[in-house]
């Protein structure tokens, strides 16, 4: 009889055993994706700042691009639902507290897309959608309560699916990503460049034309033709311009081109030839790599501003190493 009552405590002791190896297994391996990533990576967080956690992070959203509304210091960031349903867009205040809302297309049903690219003027904010952008009234933006919907004011349709969207100098810039077998492109846009570089994917430029209905040209007035993988653009002080590039678990990687050396071309775009400029190696001035999964890109006082999905629910991994933050980094 007593051995016999010693079993369940010998059962429960295993337990507690297994138990205590696996805690210890995975504090092991988190210490070691950390030493790995800030070993990694060592350049990038040597120089870069954390600023504040992304939104949501762990309610699901999944993080795609970030703007600033300078004249509310409110950050937006567009994006989706790992679960699925309608897209939200996150707004962050000055206090640090962030509330969501969610859009409403055109015909009244809810915008449950990718949330690819997000960006702003004093007017209108331009939200990407397979097809080309949502336009939005600031002020409603602004404006717009916790869970509530703000009513799209139109869709404008371009000629292929956007991944990112940015606005700088007065111009709206809208570009594609590809990757192969997953996000093909229009197969104008693979070119072999003058510098013997492989690009895969433009950006067409549309400037700021008051005559047009939501602020800028409905046709565009030059292109970049750039390589594959991009998230996001934007522009640097001195007028180069960067490249933010991810997929999966691969490097991030910063670019910073100086327009002024590209080769310059033709391209056929929105029906009329306009000149292309060749984001290549041949005016390449420097590349920072970034820890995995970085998204779309905005500047702000000489900083470039971004997130990550990787500590989203989707994927996980990154909430380990501390990717679930926003990082400004000087280029």
């Amino acid at each position: 009889m007593e051995k016999t009552a010693r079993k369940p405590y010998r059962g429960l002791r295993i337990f507690l055993i297994v138990l205590l190896v696996i805690c210890v297994v995975f504090l092991i391996a988190v210490i070691a994706l950390n030493v790995y990533v800030r070993t990694t990576y060592a350049d990038f967080y040597a120089k870069a700042q954390k600023e504040f956690a992304i939104p949501g992070i762990s309610a699901g959203f999944v993080e795609q691009d970030i703007d600033y509304l300078e004249g509310e210091d409110i950050w937006l960031f567009s994006g989706y639902l790992a679960q699925g349903g309608a897209s939200p867009v996150y707004k962050r205040f000055p206090d640090g507290s962030d509330e969501r809302f969610f859009v409403d297309l055109p015909d009244g049903s809810a915008y449950d897309g990718h949330g690819a690219g997000i960006t702003s003027n004093e007017e209108y904010a331009y939200l990407t959608t397979d097809t080309g952008y949502l336009v939005l009234q600031l002020a409603d933006v602004v404006s717009a309560a916790s869970e509530s919907h703000v009513q799209a004011l139109a869709e404008v349709p371009i000629e292929f699916m956007p991944a990112f969207i940015n606005i700088e100098e007065d111009v709206l810039f809208i570009g594609n990503f590809y990757s192969a077998g997953t996000y093909e492109t229009p197969s104008s846009h693979r070119i072999t460049t003058p510098a013997n570089d492989n690009h895969t994917a433009m950006i067409y430029a549309y400037p700021l034309d008051e005559a047009a209905p939501y602020g800028y040209a409905e046709e565009a007035a030059w292109a970049y033709s750039i390589r594959e993988k991009c998230q996001g653009v934007c522009l640097t002080p001195e007028g180069n311009i960067v490249l933010s590039t991810s997929a999966g678990i691969s490097t991030s990687h910063l670019l910073v081109y100086d327009p002024s050396q590209a080769t310059v071309g033709d391209f056929e775009a929105d029906g009329n030839t306009v000149p292309l400029y060749f984001l290549d190696s041949d005016c390449l001035v420097y590349d920072q790599a970034a820890p995995p999964m970085a998204e779309g890109i905005e500047s702000l006082d000489g900083r470039l501003y971004f997130g990550e999905e990787a500590a989203s629910n989707k994927y996980i991994y990154g909430k380990f190493y501390g990717a679930g933050d926003v990082y400004s980094i000087a280029l």
